[in-house]
């Protein structure tokens, strides 16, 4: 089996998930837009910064642009063509348009798998981007359940064949980042170890020009790395293919990973306390929580959902009442800080991250879902952001089955569109 493989060859235009959004506009003169205006709406309303932007910056799309002459480039620019032509023509309701979208990416997809046979591509800096928007594209669009995990697998392969990144800074350190950061949260969903939790690519340090609250994130999702690997080795172990003996010593790695986790604490404290002094009083809510602005809720968000996760695994080995305590006042600031970031949003000093997305639907987890008052709340709250529950489909998500965890309810945290502002899709 070639690395190629692990991509998917096809699509199915049907079946993907239509995205919430607010009604658009009534008339629109579709035959003014063309493929710049395509990308530049994509951009504006739905990924900044990080790899992506890179890689918009890479392909320069201009009105009329030429075929580009590299193929690594060409591909790329395909395949960004694709998602922004998708993505237009779904937030437009427009069918024809998202077809065409759903078809340029059929042809990236084989485009793809062909420059995956190649040494001279297979590894490149835009195979890997390419990759990664085909990534985004099932996040977004999908065109099928596990089309998703197929292409982070595919990612992986890429990024094993090519290694660790050395440079510290430039475009090769932004994409590695970005990569970090989906490649962590998929093998969380799938329970699977992570590439990052290798030692080899622990040890990569943040970026050179890394703020604070980078070099934060950096070191919290080293530790959530280290969480696929505990949660592959604990589902082996309770599935009995793993030996017994095995248990005590993942207990031991468990608890370990736990005070890793608390020797950050600190760091927090000090990203928290350094943070600029708000125009604003700070509300009733953010005092509770101890947070000086949306930044400090969103370290603290990303800080007790890798809590959450470690006494998950702490309570399938050695279960205990006092797991479950930890666990749901964790999951209770989780939804607290949402709440936060949503008032603020509402008062104009709100900026989206992505981070939320995984936070919060661990968090629902651990609150026992809509069976909670705890659950109902952080529903509601994840409601009046989104604008995407509706009383209908809430029979379906308690009909739907735990490994389905209702992702249809949190594909709207990757999905706030149009935002006016927007933070970098990586952090």
């Amino acid at each position: 089996m070639g690395l190629e493989d692990d991509f998917q060859n096809g699509s199915s235009p049907e079946n993907a998930l239509v995205l919430a959004t607010p009604s658009p506009p009534q008339e629109l003169p579709l035959s003014a837009f063309g493929e710049t205006i395509y990308l530049a709406y994509t951009r504006k309303n739905l990924l900044r910064g990080g790899p992506i932007e890179l890689a918009c910056n890479m392909i320069n799309i201009q009105s009329n642009a030429p075929t580009f002459n590299d193929p690594g480039i060409e591909l790329l620019r395909q395949s960004l063509l694709s998602l922004s032509v998708t993505f237009f023509g779904k937030q437009h309701r427009q069918a024809q348009i998202t077809r065409r979208g759903y078809a340029q990416y059929g042809q990236v997809l084989r485009q793809l798998n062909t420059h995956l046979s190649l040494p001279s591509l297979q590894t490149s800096d835009e195979t890997i981007l390419t990759a990664l928007t085909c990534m985004l594209l099932e996040v977004f669009l999908p065109t099928g359940p596990k089309n998703f995990f197929a292409h982070h697998r595919g990612l992986e392969a890429i990024m094993a064949m090519r290694g660790p990144p050395t440079d510290a800074t430039g475009d090769t350190a932004t994409i590695f980042r970005g990569l970090r950061i989906m490649s962590i949260i998929s093998a969380l969903a799938e329970s699977k170890p992570s590439i990052y939790a290798r030692e080899e690519w622990k040890t990569v340090p943040p970026q050179a020009d890394a703020s604070a609250a980078m070099i934060l994130q950096h070191h919290i999702f080293t530790c959530l790395a280290d969480c696929t690997v505990l949660m592959s080795e604990r589902d082996a172990l309770l599935a009995g293919t793993a030996p017994f003996w095995t248990y005590e010593p993942l207990l031991q790695r468990v608890m370990a990973t736990q005070s890793a986790l608390e020797r950050l604490w600190p760091m927090y404290v000090a990203f928290n306390a350094a943070q600029p002094v708000p125009s604003t009083p700070l509300s009733p809510l953010a005092i509770q929580l101890g947070v000086s602005n949306y930044m400090s809720a969103t370290a603290l968000m990303l800080y007790n959902t890798v809590h959450i996760t470690l006494l998950q695994l702490i309570d399938s080995l050695a279960p205990s009442p006092a797991n479950n305590t930890l666990r749901d006042a964790a999951a209770a600031t989780i939804a607290k800080c949402l709440e936060l970031k949503e008032l603020e949003r509402l008062n104009g000093t709100y900026e989206s991250n992505t981070i939320a997305f995984v936070t919060t639907k661990i968090a629902w987890q651990a609150l026992g879902g809509f069976d909670s008052p705890e659950g109902r709340r952080l529903a509601k709250t994840v409601d009046q952001a989104l604008k995407t529950v509706r009383v209908g489909e809430r029979e379906a998500w308690e009909r739907a089955g735990p490994e389905g965890v209702r992702d249809g309810f949190f594909k709207g945290f990757l999905e706030r569109v149009p935002a006016k502002r927007r933070m970098p899709v990586d952090w």
